[in-house]
């Protein structure tokens, strides 16, 4: 490749750029600060840089979804909330891509003036390189910050611009000093939360068996060493947790681990304490607890502080290569979902490794997608009281609009269900902002209400309720979502919600071969809906953390909302939706349908997959009555979630006989297993008896 060729070593080498701090954001933000004026100043920075666009990626340095309020950068130059979007700013134009989930909310966080709504995967809208190969001349170069960019994105994206343009290419230009950072004056602080060991009765295995089955996975892949980024996989390695972002018990920090067999133990470096810099600083050493200290000397982890890692990184691995009988460069395996620029150019500038992606996800996150007897336990644990507390407060719900006593409004009902939460033992707080939205809100798929916004409406006898929420406890992490009508819905309404919950229940009925992708597993779901000529743009099915993140790699249900050739030609769609589903991964069951301006319905519970117990060999199977074909286990779900469906949404005439008898069945178990914790709560205990009563 003539001009920047990504894949070979110090491709990424920083570019001398300005310090955020030299920039006087007053010299451009005169009064107060507007979303004109924040455009206005970040094109001030791309002209002093000569750049032609500048990318505003949604992730932190570690790839995260949900990221920190001081990495929130996309949200605050756009003024769009959703945790999924790109923004691209030129000279002239600002554009936003999301997908199907926040069509509605980034309409109404945009200011159209200024921003175009790039809806993705929609009939002739262009990725975000296409966008750029099509309206920018073929030499322009595009600013990004380099520590939250994928590198193999940028291999992506720098490929397709030179088959473009072979002899002078369009080029991604890293400036390592965030652009919108520097524009953004009361940006929040970075935070450094205190971290927790998480006990051994709650993960049900140590660091160093951890550590060991890592080790093995990577060596046998004739790697040397693992860099780790992503914040859920160190804390689920490590067996620590903490609260650096909402709703997530992560912490910031990078492991790296050495990986070649040898007769001692190998070396394990783990980077945390993001505000510390490369020699720790005021406070860092006492900021560990000696819990944590022995916690991790337990399994001869070495600590460094977060600020050192660009500079530890390459005498880490150049100590690794003086410690090798004979010279050759060290092996790095990096995830190639969440390795960024940076991260991979530090590895190739050290001059003594060289880089291996993954094909899709690292050893780690597979070990961290399969839960063992005490995750599951805790999970099963966490979701019968997260139940508990649902259960109370939709009774509560329907008794206050049925007696008018009060107006109920979105936000303030979150109020009265997290105290509900907190009385629950081991309750930590919640696994994602409540979104809680009545009539034509809730067709907004991850609507969040806000408290006197334009937008927030009273709940009302009229109008559909949709109620999506989960929990942080010590020992599992829920995400349950139900529907409800407070009065008397329509038959369309009856009909839509009736046709998900067929989705829902085909899915949990499901019985497939162990390593089966959730795309296959997508239709079970959609089937029902498409019948009626239905679709809804999300996924039905992601992966949930135990105490961790309510949304987990590395498996996906979904791939029905999209056409084929979309899935064909994106390679992190593939990876999502075509891994293998094994036994023991805890995922989400929620199709939905959205009449936007209206109403929308989502029903969503909590599953994890077991193997189906073989044929006893004196007794035949009821599943399987003569005994089962190939060589691969079949999985089922066990269903966590202990929350009751809509009876006066279910319209009864369109399920069959084994519906109802599920639904029977599920409800049943519902009403045996929450009776004795509801105790004197004769409200909750009338309107859970009324809503499991048999169809």
């Amino acid at each position: 490749m003539s001009s920047m060729d990504l894949s070979s070593p110090g491709a990424f080498a920083m570019m001398a750029a300005k310090c955020p701090c030299c920039f006087n954001p007053g010299t451009v933000h005169t009064g107060n600060i507007t979303a004109q004026s924040k455009l206005s100043a970040l094109r001030v920075l791309m002209a002093e840089r000569n750049l032609d666009a500048y990318l505003i990626l949604s992730p932190d340095a570690h790839n995260s979804e949900y990221v920190s309020s001081c990495d929130e950068r996309r949200s605050y130059l756009s003024g769009f909330s959703g945790s999924a979007g790109t923004a691209l700013v030129t000279r002239d134009k600002a554009l936003l891509w999301t997908d199907a989930r926040y069509f509605v909310q980034a309409e109404n966080q945009l200011d159209g003036d200024l921003w175009s709504l790039m809806k993705m995967y929609e009939p002739g809208v262009p990725e975000v390189n296409d966008w750029i190969s099509e309206n920018l001349d073929a030499s322009s170069r595009i600013g990004m910050d380099p520590t939250t960019c994928l590198k193999s994105r940028a291999v992506e994206w720098q490929y397709s611009w030179s088959i473009k343009s072979a002899s002078s290419p369009t080029v991604l230009v890293p400036i390592r000093e965030n652009l919108v950072d520097a524009i953004w004056p009361d940006r929040p602080e970075v935070p450094m939360e205190p971290l927790a060991v998480h006990p051994m009765d709650l993960s049900g295995e140590s660091v160093s068996s951890k550590l060991e089955r890592v080790k093995n996975s990577v060596s046998r892949t004739n790697s040397d060493v693992l860099v780790v980024s992503a914040l859920d996989q160190i804390a689920w390695l490590f067996n620590l947790r903490g609260s650096d972002i909402m709703c997530n018990p992560v912490f910031f920090a990078y492991a790296v681990l050495d990986c070649r067999p040898t007769d001692t133990s190998a070396a394990v470096h783990l980077f945390v304490g993001r505000r510390s810099d490369s020699e720790g600083g005021a406070g860092w050493d006492g900021w560990i607890s000696q819990d944590v200290k022995d916690h991790l000397s337990e399994a001869s982890v070495t600590i460094h502080p977060y600020g050192a890692f660009d500079t530890k990184l390459s005498g880490i691995l150049s100590g690794m290569v003086t410690d090798q009988k004979e010279e050759k460069k060290l092996t790095v395996m990096v995830e190639k979902t969440s390795c960024s620029v940076a991260i991979a150019d530090s590895i190739t500038a050290s001059g003594v490794a060289k880089l291996k992606e993954t094909e899709t996800v690292s050893p780690v996150e597979n070990f961290k997608s399969i839960k063992n007897e005490a995750e599951i336990a805790g999970i099963k644990s966490a979701a019968l009281k997260d139940s508990v507390a649902v259960v109370k407060f939709l009774a509560l719900l329907t008794e206050q609009i049925s007696d008018n006593s009060n107006e109920l409004r979105e936000a303030a009902v979150c109020d009265t269900l997290i105290s509900y939460r907190k009385s629950l033992d081991g309750y930590i707080g919640d696994s994602f902002p409540t979104i809680s939205s009545s009539g034509p809100n809730s067709a907004v798929i991850h609507y969040k209400p806000e408290t006197g916004s334009d937008q927030e409406r009273a709940l009302s006898t009229d109008e559909m309720y949709l109620l999506d929420t989960g929990a942080q406890f010590l020992d599992g992490t829920t995400d349950v979502t139900r529907t409800v009508h407070f009065g008397s819905p329509s038959d369309e309404q009856r009909r839509c919600y009736t046709r998900v919950l067929q989705g829902h229940v085909g899915l949990a009925q499901a019985i497939f071969p162990c390593g089966t992708p959730g795309l296959m597993l997508d239709t079970f779901a959609r089937a029902p809906l498409w019948n009626d000529g239905l679709v809804y743009g999300h996924g039905t099915g992601h992966g949930i953390g135990a105490y961790l993140n309510v949304h987990e790699g590395p498996i996906g249900i979904g791939g029905g909302n999209v056409p084929g050739d979309i899935i064909r030609s994106n390679p992190r769609m593939q990876a999502y939706y075509l891994e293998p589903i094994e036994a023991g991964m805890y995922v989400s069951n929620e199709p939905g349908f959205y009449k936007d301006g209206e109403w929308g319905i989502r029903i969503e519970s909590d599953i994890v997959s077991e193997v189906v117990p073989e044929n006893d060999s004196n007794e035949k199977s009821s599943l399987f009555p003569y005994g089962r074909t190939g060589n691969r286990a079949f999985l089922r779900f066990q269903y966590m979630t202990q929350v009751p469906m809509c009876k006066k949404l279910i319209d009864i005439s369109l399920l069959n006989e084994g519906e109802i008898k599920w639904l029977n069945e599920y409800h049943k178990g519902v009403l045996e297993a929450l009776t004795p914790l509801l105790g004197n709560d004769g409200r909750a205990l009338s309107w859970l008896q009324a809503e499991t009563a048999p169809l």
